[in-house]
């Protein structure tokens, strides 16, 4: 099945042998839950978990075998387009676990939720936060506190509010800028697409 979120948000998460869990993508309204299809496979690595309630599209894998792959649909370019990004951005996240400290990996990922929300108000727990980064929970709760001293965001509970978006862009790693770029410049493809 494949997914196309309207609103919310589903983090694509890897799971290792010991339970452990790292991010390995955000997907909102740009983008498609399930692109084993698109490349011609039935195998998915990861999980997803829906982080911002929303509705979603839906189109059964054997629907889109014969209605996008088969037909040669520009749908398929785009899906194309986006595998592209998405394989992209796998490259920066894992650039981003592996060299940025706790902080700027997670004002990145409060800063990638906070674009697929309306309001300031990122609704999730500590424990989701960990499970992202690949931390544990009381590595998150004192880069919230650190974050929250700054004045950048303030904490409830089960919620980050944003108070300074700049100023939290600015605790936030490269990632997030060169993430939200190569998005940006994929999407005006896929526009291209439509347009063409």
């Amino acid at each position: 099945m494949l997914w196309f979120p309207e609103d919310g948000a589903v983090s694509r998460l890897i799971q290792l042998l010991t339970g452990e869990t790292v991010e390995a993508g955000i997907v909102g309204n740009e983008g498609v839950v399930g692109l084993p299809p698109v490349l011609g496979s039935t195998n998915s690595v990861g999980a997803c978990t829906v982080q911002i309630d929303g509705s979603a599209l839906t189109l059964n894998v054997s629907d889109f075998q014969e209605q996008v792959r088969d037909a040669g649909s520009p749908l398929l370019d785009a899906l194309l387009i986006y595998t592209n990004l998405h394989i992209a951005i796998l490259g920066q996240l894992t650039a981003c676990h592996c060299l940025h400290r706790i902080e700027q990996r997670l004002s990145r990922c409060v800063l990638q939720l906070h674009d697929r929300l309306g309001g300031d108000r990122v609704r999730t727990t500590h424990d989701v936060l960990s499970e992202f980064l690949g931390v544990h929970r009381p590595s998150v709760t004192y880069a919230l506190q650190a974050l929250a001293a700054t004045g950048t965001i303030a904490l409830e509970r089960r919620s980050i509010i944003i108070r300074d978006r700049d100023g939290l862009a600015e605790h936030a790693c490269e990632c997030y800028g060169a993430i939200r770029r190569l998005t940006e410049r994929e999407l005006e493809r896929m526009r291209f697409l439509r347009a063409g």
